[in-house]
């Protein structure tokens, strides 16, 4: 019994145990399907509360949904209509969103175009795009602008201009067409939906322009218009024929002005008005001369002449004659100077010019051109009776022998010269010529008016004369003792005065001018001999001219004796040196440098 119940007890045991665990895992089972049941139960709970929310949403969106539709029938029902026509005429009404879903669109209406363009049913930025290379193009490929002018027609030249364009303004202005009204509401939709229609009936264009500036307008127009905007052109004397004493004249031409600021205003006209094409006629009016050759031949001719007696000298003559040839049918243009030696050029021996005698230093000295002065001088006299300006004059150092004293005028190369300006209106010609020993120079030119006349002559009544009070000598060591010859003649210092008269048509004097003339005192001079026979230099007094030999100096034993030659003295001079004379005041006597003109 023990055993059974030892053995008994260890099965029961053993059972025991079995059953605890069993027991366990039963638990655990139980626990792990309640698990899966629970959420089971929170899935489905899950679910059902989207399905809830799901139909709970949906119904309150058709609740909303049919709300919506039912308010909008109710409003419909309701709403006020306004009477609008369409396009065939018939009428019909229509509430205000129901016109508001016609009328409002982001594009073009039918029926809108831009320069001829349509756009309908684009957007502005459609419509931007196609204008683009417009707006880009320059104005010589839009414009063919012409000028009539007379029997010209001449394009406005705009190459390389560019344009300015309003085209994006004219497209936005298109764009808002109709979609905005004066009036408030329902009425407002009614005006634009009118006009839409409208636009079907009659299309809209809208137009654009172009401009390219005032100031370029100007500029283009006057480098076209410019060459045909000319003056006339006056007969003028081109020459003068010495053969006839007639000058040669060309003959005048017609001018002619074009109204050009007119044509300025046109162009801006046909811009503005956008007409690119345009003709535009220009005013053209003829501006006649106001001098004919005609007109001027009658007034010109033979204003003054002055003559002269030459020496008898053929290398001056010749010189006189060259000169003359070299001034011969000079013509002078209103406000045109002569300048002597400009006219002339230097006085050489390949022109022909010969050695005569001229003066330098108050000495007589050969030159090339010697003599010249004389026809200087005639040209002078003639160049006062023709109340011509007398620009520049210089004087000899002494008075001329063939005019009054103050009345010469010197010239040399290349100082000094002479010069006077043509101060009339008209041409001024010089006419001179040499022949048996008389030198002539006239000028012709305008005529003196109302038959005027004027003379040139000196005083013979000096203002001053003085002798000089002293003698140059000069020691000669090439000369004998006692041997004087003559160097230089001596001149009065003289201060001289000459008239410029002018005379009415009955000899009446009208008008007096005076011009001073001064010639510097110029002391003559000795060249004294101061070689003895022996070869002794002998001295001489500077002031006296007298020789005394050398201290200690002893006479030879055998004296020679010798004849002294005889005074030798250089022949006389024919023309004078340089001084300035500026009327009316005293033109002071010239220095020994002022005074060289071997040509005088």
């Amino acid at each position: 019994m023990k055993k059974g119940t030892a053995s008994s007890r260890k099965r029961g045991t053993n059972r025991v145990s079995t059953r605890g665990t069993g027991a366990r895992r039963s638990t655990t089972v139980r626990r792990s399907t309640n698990q899966r049941r629970g959420r089971r139960k929170t899935i489905l709970s899950t679910k059902t509360i989207a399905i809830i929310t799901a139909v709970l949403v949906a119904a309150l969106f058709i609740t909303i949904l049919c709300t919506q539709v039912f308010n909008k029938q109710l409003s419909h029902l309701f709403a006020k209509k306004y009477a609008v026509t369409d396009v065939d005429g018939s009428e019909r009404k229509l509430t205000a969103d129901e016109i508001s879903e016609e009328v409002e669109t982001d594009r073009f209406y039918p029926g809108i175009s831009v320069d001829g363009v349509d756009v309908s049913g684009k957007t502005l930025a459609e419509a931007r795009n196609m204008f683009a290379e417009i707006r880009g193009q320059q104005v010589d490929e839009l414009v063919d602008i012409k000028f009539q002018v007379g029997n010209d027609q001449v394009k406005l030249k705009t190459s390389g201009t560019h344009l300015s364009s309003n085209i994006d303004e004219i497209l936005n202005e298109a764009f808002v067409y109709a979609k905005s009204s004066s009036l408030e509401g329902g009425d407002g939709l009614v005006e634009r939906y009118q006009k839409i229609v409208d636009l079907k009936k009659n299309p809209k264009n809208f137009t654009s322009s172009f401009t390219i500036g005032d100031e370029n307008i100007s500029a283009l127009t006057h480098e076209v218009l410019d060459e045909y905007n000319y003056a006339p052109v006056e007969a003028k004397a081109t020459g003068f024929d010495v053969e006839t004493l007639s000058f040669v004249i060309e003959e005048s031409k017609s001018g002619q002005t074009v109204d050009i600021e007119k044509a300025i205003a046109d162009v801006k006209n046909a811009f503005a008005e956008n007409n690119y094409k345009a003709v535009i006629p220009v005013t053209v009016s003829a501006v006649e001369p106001k001098t004919t050759a005609e007109s001027l031949r009658a007034k010109l001719g033979k204003v003054s002449s002055n003559t002269s007696k030459t020496k008898d000298n053929a290398n001056r003559n010749t010189n006189i004659y060259l000169i003359c040839k070299a001034i011969d049918g000079t013509v002078l243009q209103p406000g045109e100077q002569f300048d002597f030696n400009a006219r002339t050029g230097q006085r050489t021996p390949e022109k022909g010019y010969k050695e005569a005698p001229g003066i330098a230093n108050g000495t007589s000295v050969p030159e090339y051109g010697g003599g010249i002065c004389q026809a200087n001088t005639m040209l002078y006299h003639s160049v006062m009776e023709a109340d011509l300006q007398v620009d520049f004059r210089v004087a000899h150092s002494w008075p001329s022998d063939y005019v009054d004293d103050g009345t010469d005028a010197t010239v040399s190369w290349d100082w000094p010269t002479f010069k006077f300006t043509n101060n009339t209106d008209y041409p001024v010609a010089i006419h001179a010529w040499y022949g048996d020993r008389w030198v002539t120079v006239e000028i012709y030119g305008r005529k003196l008016p109302d038959g005027q006349t004027i003379k040139f002559f000196g005083d013979p009544v000096l203002l001053i004369d003085e002798e000089p009070t002293e003698t140059e000598y000069v020691a000669d060591p090439t000369l004998p003792v006692g041997q004087k010859v003559k160097e230089r003649a001596a001149h009065n210092h003289k201060l001289a005065k000459a008239y410029k008269v002018k005379y009415d048509a009955d000899g009446n004097e009208i008008k007096r001018d005076e011009i001073l003339t001064e010639y510097r005192m110029i002391k003559a001079k000795y060249r004294i001999g101061t070689l003895a026979s022996d070869g002794t230099i002998f001295n001489m007094d500077p002031k006296t001219g007298e020789v005394t030999p050398p201290s200690g100096y002893t006479q030879p034993t055998q004296p020679t004796e010798t004849t002294a030659p005889p005074e030798t003295t250089v022949p006389p001079e024919t023309t004078k040196p340089p001084e300035t004379s500026t009327p009316p005041e005293t033109t002071p006597a010239p220095t020994s440098q002022q005074t060289e003109n071997p040509e005088g």
